[in-house]
């Protein structure tokens, strides 16, 4: 973690036990939207607490879907379609020949991305709402959260694109997915990554400090870690930027960010559409984890 944050740490109790080492005692760093957000004493995960339930969940994705962040996120299609085209291109010269599945697959941009490649791709989603539009072109998803979905096959290949940070536990997640790999599977997994100079810029401010939408902040050495616990063998571990367009950002900071979405929002008007609407790779923080089974 980083100075901005440690100076609100006080003692905090807890409640469970951590997803990457069991310990039960935390360092509360503050409080944000209804949480705080705690630091394990023995290996620093830091998660939101209480972690909220699944049902509440469930509940507050496909409000959010409807009219929500998600809602203004999933409409963006053509900017998502690029994006997912560009981590298709990273993402696929690690996979084994097969099946993919892609976790959290929302109105479907990297299922239509890899199906336009050639590749046999399933998807599932917590919201009906985006599975039903997915499906409406075409894409073969699923509505049902990895809690709950049964797969039919096994997949040489899994990705979660900004998935593991948000499961209430990713250590179950994780045991999932190596069940539902084929012999030599691979996983590509994205997540904030909190040691990233924009959380250590930011502090509490970060707008991945998303409560209750994110639930679990890594960094490389412990999403390294827990993963490495549940059968997995890192490959790859690197920065993971997006495609995106200034515009896109300004919407999406009204969400997660109010305070910079206005400073972005008045200094973008001095910026010409043209520039405003290039998409463009962008780093926001995240990494990518590419791991064998």
């Amino acid at each position: 973690m980083n100075d901005r944050v440690s100076p609100s740490e006080s003692t905090a109790a807890g409640t469970g036990a951590c997803a990457l080492c069991g310990g039960t005692s935390y360092r509360r760093l503050f409080h944000k939207q209804g949480y705080d957000f705690v630091r394990c004493d023995a290996c620093r995960l830091v998660r939101l607490d209480p972690v909220p339930d699944e049902n509440t969940l469930a509940a507050f994705y496909e409000a959010s879907y409807d009219g929500g962040a998600y809602g203004e996120w999933g409409a963006k299609y053509d900017i998502r379609l690029a994006h997912a085209r560009t981590r298709v291109g990273i993402v696929e010269p690690h996979a084994p020949d097969g099946p993919w599945l892609d976790i959290g697959c929302s109105t479907g941009a990297f299922l239509d991305a890899a199906s336009r490649r050639g590749i046999d791709i399933d998807g599932i989603d917590v919201s009906e709402s985006a599975v039903g539009v997915a499906r409406e072109r075409g894409l073969r998803a699923f509505h049902a959260s990895a809690e709950t979905f049964t797969p039919t096959r096994k997949y040489a290949y899994i990705t979660g694109f900004d998935v593991l940070e948000h499961v209430p536990d990713p250590a179950a997640f994780l045991d999932r997915l190596h069940d539902w790999l084929a012999p030599g599977g691979r996983v590509a997994l994205t997540m904030p990554d909190i040691a990233s100079v924009h959380a250590r810029l930011m502090g509490r401010h970060w707008y991945y400090y998303a409560a209750p939408y994110h639930i679990t902040y890594f960094d490389r050495d412990t999403a390294s870690r827990l993963m490495e616990r549940h059968g997995f063998h890192p490959i790859s571990i690197a920065s993971a930027p997006k495609v995106m367009t200034i515009d896109y950002i300004t919407a999406q900071l009204e969400f997660f960010n109010p305070w910079l979405h206005r400073v972005v929002a008045t200094a973008s008007r001095l910026v010409p559409a043209s520039i405003r609407t290039r998409e463009l790779p962008i780093s926001t923080g995240e990494i990518l984890v590419v791991a064998s089974a």
